[in-house]
């Protein structure tokens, strides 16, 4: 098995030991050591409990595999944060039920709650009467979850 493989394959075992989802995964180079960044997330919600498990998981899981990740590194984990843009499919999924502001190529801005998403569109529910808007997922410069205080 590949390096990277074997590390994806390390990382999805560290996920599901806490029943979380991988958003996003980096691995970089920070001054002298690397930096490997988890983002990981769960229908309810990530806690620090959760992001603690998977890290010491991984961490365990490393340390028996010293020639995956050369030399020192840092490993971070946690939530992908309220303001992250929705980029996949999955990404839509997750948050179906919730407001979305998009911003189309045409540069106008729609807000609505997110009903359903394919590879193709997605089809918000907008507020009041105004009904429903499909949009094409490749004409989406930005999507987010609308957080309302």
């Amino acid at each position: 098995m590949e390096t990277r493989e074997k590390l994806d394959a390390l990382i999805t075992e560290a996920c599901q030991s806490a029943s979380a989802e991988l958003v996003e995964r980096d691995l970089f180079q920070a001054g002298k050591r690397k930096v490997l960044r988890l983002y990981i997330d769960k229908p309810d919600g990530v806690t620090i409990k959760d992001c603690t498990q998977v890290s010491r998981h991984l961490a365990a899981a490393l340390d028996a595999e010293p020639d995956l990740i050369d030399g020192a590194y840092t490993l971070e984990v946690s939530s992908p944060g309220v303001d992250r843009p929705l980029k996949s499919v999955r990404d839509f999924e997750r948050n179906i039920g919730r407001t979305i502001r998009v911003t189309q190529d045409t540069g106008r801005a729609v807000t609505g709650v997110l009903k359903s998403v394919n590879d193709e569109k997605i089809l918000l529910v907008l507020k009041g009467n105004a009904g429903e808007i499909e949009i094409a997922r490749g004409a989406i410069l930005s999507a987010k979850v609308d957080i309302q205080f």
